[in-house]
């Protein structure tokens, strides 16, 4: 009997990535928890560490370390990921602060579990990823935990989002709007702020609110591409009613 993984099972690839990682124990037990989970492909971005070493910690996983390929963080938005998921353990309390508003882990999994081709992207181990980092990102996830103490390990904190998304058996799918069509339906968006002469401080917060709306919802191509057009519609609207007042 062949065992199938359970990435096969949910449809949906998971690539990994780390952000600047120095310590090589990290590298290779978060190569060991891909192996749980029927991950294969590995991203590090910019890494400080000893590739020889972390195979070490990887034991039965070392393919996965051999594997591994080295990338910058803007290689990682051009890659054709359906989403990009960025990790934080200081989330938002604050509603203002709209860059760090993350879902938990199980929210996320249901999010995942509805894509083909996505990225989990953790931080650095010191210092986490940056705002402008977290801002490219299509979701935010944190872990919470009950003290004050919010920082966990990064290979602590994947096993955590690996068994939530792969825990469930079942997956229903939908035709979700592609890479392309969301970007298109961001960029409306924007341009459509512009033209109602939002203020200009405002439009990239609205960028990102939108980002985050889109990434939580899971649209399908028909809502995004009506809502697009709804969208362009109210743009023409007002650039009508602005040269005939």
């Amino acid at each position: 009997m062949q065992i199938r993984p359970f990435a096969v099972i949910y449809a949906v690839r998971i690539s990994i990535a780390l952000c600047e990682p120095v310590y090589e124990v990290n590298v290779g037990h978060i190569a060991r928890l891909m192996m749980n989970f029927g991950l294969e492909e590995l991203l590090l971005i910019e890494p400080k560490v000893d590739i020889a070493r972390a195979r070490v910690f990887a034991a039965h996983a070392a393919s996965i370390v051999d594997r591994a390929r080295m990338v910058r963080f803007d290689d990682i938005l051009h890659m054709g990921f359906d989403l990009i998921v960025g990790s934080t353990s200081i989330a938002s309390k604050d509603r203002s602060n709209i860059i760090r508003d993350a879902v938990d882990a199980s929210m996320l999994a249901g999010i995942v579990r509805s894509k083909e081709n996505v990225c989990l992207l953790l931080g650095r181990e010191s210092t986490g990823l940056t705002n402008e980092e977290l801002a490219r990102c299509d979701v935010v996830v944190s872990i919470n935990t009950p003290t004050d103490y919010k920082a966990l390990n990064i290979s602590h904190a994947l096993a955590i989002i690996l068994y939530e998304i792969f825990k469930d058996s079942v997956s229903i799918y939908r035709e979700q709007a592609s890479r392309e069509e969301i970007d298109l339906l961001i960029k409306y968006a924007v341009e459509l702020a512009k033209t109602a002469n939002v203020r200009g401080y405002r439009v990239p917060m609205i960028e990102t609110a939108m980002r985050r709306v889109i990434g939580r919802s899971m649209p399908t191509s028909k809502e995004v591409m009506l809502l697009v057009s709804l969208l362009r519609s109210a743009m023409l609207a007002i650039k009508r009613a602005s040269q005939f007042p």
